[in-house]
């Protein structure tokens, strides 16, 4: 019975600081990017506000914030334009939407450290839509991208799906660790039967 109070403990514990580990995880924040609008048309310009980007740690305070950097139509895509996050992680910038067949695109905000390694987090991104003549919605164009592929297009978020793997990955293992103790825990409760004489 002592031992059944031990292992339930032993759970419960685990089970604490496995919900923590998972909480902790899913509180981490991501850049986002919002633009001041979401259709138009070439030359419109536009205002981007983000957040959550990196900023230096207080023990590197005389490190200067890494610049984010805003493309259009991909990670390594014309440059639109450049902003310094503020001491909590928020840029604010604008730029001229560039000359395009009408159709989805996408705006993505990267940020890179000196050997050119995205900050966790980033790239950031927010879809525009070039107008066709009118202002109307038009049939996707060749060079241009649906929403789908803009939110399928590959980013930190692999890293995520990295660590979320590892994270279920250790959860079987401690599964399967804590099985095999409760096995063996098991195993020397029973009582061993004394041998039976005989004359």
């Amino acid at each position: 019975m002592k031992l059944k109070k031990m292992v339930t403990a032993l759970f419960a514990i685990a089970a604490v600081g496995v919900v923590s580990a998972a909480a902790a995880f899913a509180c981490t924040n991501l850049a986002t990017l919002n633009l001041s609008k979401a259709t138009g048309n070439p030359s419109d310009v536009v205002t981007v506000s983000g957040s959550s980007f990196a900023v230096p740690r207080a023990s590197d305070a005389v490190q200067a914030p890494t610049p984010v950097v805003l493309h259009w139509n991909g990670v390594d895509g014309p440059e639109l334009a450049t902003a310094t996050p503020d001491s909590a992680g928020n840029i604010s910038a604008t730029f001229a939407i560039p000359q395009g067949s009408p159709g989805y695109y996408v705006v993505v905000a990267t940020q890179r450290d000196a050997k050119g390694v995205d900050k966790y987090g980033t790239p950031a991104r927010a879809s525009f839509q070039i107008l066709g003549t009118g202002g109307q919605t038009a049939v996707q164009q060749p060079g241009s991208q649906t929403p789908a592929q803009l939110a399928s297009e590959p980013s930190s978020s692999g890293m995520i799906a990295l660590t979320v793997g590892l994270g279920a990955l250790g959860l079987i293992l401690f599964g399967a660790g804590f099985t095999a103790f409760v096995r063996q825990a098991r195993a020397r409760e029973v009582p061993a039967t004394a041998p039976v004489r005989r004359d």
